[in-house]
């Protein structure tokens, strides 16, 4: 299952494989200030420390790594994980289909963060202003604040330290497809919060909603089995 926002970034790089034929990694030196994006087709891309890139950066068969200090427009891959080090700006969506997204100690993104085929971490400090959505990764947040929606089909959640998501936590798709699977679990620890509701969506679905150290949900729980547990 691939949403709109997945289907535009293939889409995008797609276009980047009929119309530019680039076959190269990108390397950005550190403290280089670029104006407009990069874009490569079979190649990773490399932004250094304390870069300044004014455009979306997109890759088709390669990773992206962001160092440290670094702000970025969005960044885009279809075969490729993307890495970003501590203390970086993101200007954007950050997006693969196949690969994880791993963020760094108090990075900052203006946008979704979203992966197919890969999980997603967030470290202390991290801010997201819109939804982190997989299809078949968990999704993993420490001291992280989310300003949208979690989403997954198949992947688990683990809310750590104090975390917080101020919309809802979606889990899509049908059991029919998925038989006698282990069930999903969704673990809120540590202090953390999520504002607004958990929704299974079909309720044959087996989710575990585990609940320790303070963790809450201040919505509804819906078509899951709640745990609790003090430790």
């Amino acid at each position: 299952m691939r949403n709109a926002r997945t289907l535009a970034i293939f889409a995008a790089c797609i276009l980047l494989v009929i119309g530019c034929g680039v076959n190269k990694s990108i390397r950005i030196a550190d403290g280089e200030t670029v104006t407009g994006g990069k874009a490569t087709v079979n190649g990773n891309v490399f932004i250094g420390t304390d870069c300044t890139v004014r455009g979306d950066c997109r890759t088709v068969n390669g990773g992206v790594t962001v160092g440290s200090g670094s702000e970025v427009g969005g960044l885009q891959s279809v075969n490729g994980s993307i890495k970003i080090a501590e203390n970086v700006s993101v200007d954007g969506e950050v997006g693969t289909v196949n690969g994880s997204i791993r963020l760094a100690e108090n990075v900052s993104i203006e946008g979704d963060v979203e992966t197919v085929n890969g999980s997603v971490s967030c470290k202390a400090g991290d801010v997201i202003t819109d939804d982190i959505t997989t299809v078949n990764g968990s999704i993993h947040l420490d001291r992280t604040q989310v300003g949208g929606n979690l989403g997954t089909v198949n992947g688990s959640m683990s809310l750590e330290d104090n975390s917080t998501v101020s919309g809802n936590v979606l889990i899509k798709g049908k059991s029919s497809r998925y038989g006698k699977k282990k069930a999903i679990e969704i673990t809120i620890s540590d202090g953390s919060v999520v504002e607004g509701d958990i929704i299974v969506r079909d309720p044959k679905r087996k989710v575990k909603v585990i609940l320790s150290g303070g963790g809450k949900v201040l919505g509804e729980i819906q078509n899951a089995e709640v745990i609790e547990s003090d430790s």
